[in-house]
């Protein structure tokens, strides 16, 4: 059986990041390769996020820029399955609860 496609990964992730109210936003950068594939925006913050195929490997520029953004305080993820998509997902929703409790 060979592995889903990226593209199958991708509706997925887009799929739950609509059902759970994220705004999910293709991010092209013309002038700078290496960017991560989406942006979403939820109420616990602003994150980027990089599909990939399963199994699937950053190429060097991909690494050497979430290199650069996490540098400057950005969240990077990677998703390259199902699973790794649930865990994104869950990750969102703690912290934006975590805030909510936290909130004065």
């Amino acid at each position: 059986m060979t592995a889903p496609r990226e593209r199958v990964i991708e509706d997925y992730f887009l799929a739950q990041c609509r059902a759970h109210g994220f705004l999910c936003l293709k991010f092209l950068s013309p002038a700078r390769g290496g960017v991560p594939d989406r942006i979403v925006v939820a109420p616990s913050g602003t994150v980027f996020v990089e599909v990939k195929r399963p199994g699937g490997q950053l190429r060097k520029r991909q690494q050497l820029t979430h290199t650069k953004l996490r540098r400057h305080g950005a969240e990077v993820h990677v998703v390259d399955d199902k699973r790794s998509v649930d865990v994104f997902i869950a990750h969102l929703l703690k912290t934006s609860s975590d805030q909510q409790r936290a909130a004065p």
